[in-house]
């Protein structure tokens, strides 16, 4: 599991690489945004329960905070030691 933190970078990331004007583009937008102003995974969902927003961005949105919890962050490049 990955603090939201971690989460809303990912999120992030993903909004950069998605069409311009995509829901998926719209959902990890809004998915960013959730995280950043949540302690919990749990309580970002509780903020998208709190804002009216179209059913399909909704499902989408759950949909990719689902999958941002549970996915582990990745782990840091090291750089190759020499020997």
């Amino acid at each position: 599991m990955s603090t939201t933190a971690e989460a809303a970078e990912r999120a992030r990331q993903r909004q950069r690489l998605a069409p311009v004007g995509s829901t998926d583009r719209k959902a990890a937008g809004v998915a960013a945004v959730l995280l950043d102003s949540a302690r919990t995974h749990a309580g970002a969902r509780r903020l998208l329960s709190q804002h009216r927003i179209p059913d399909d961005l909704r499902a989408a949105v759950l949909a990719l905070l689902a999958e941002l919890e549970t996915t582990p962050a990745p782990e840091p490049e090291t750089p190759p030691t020499h020997p």
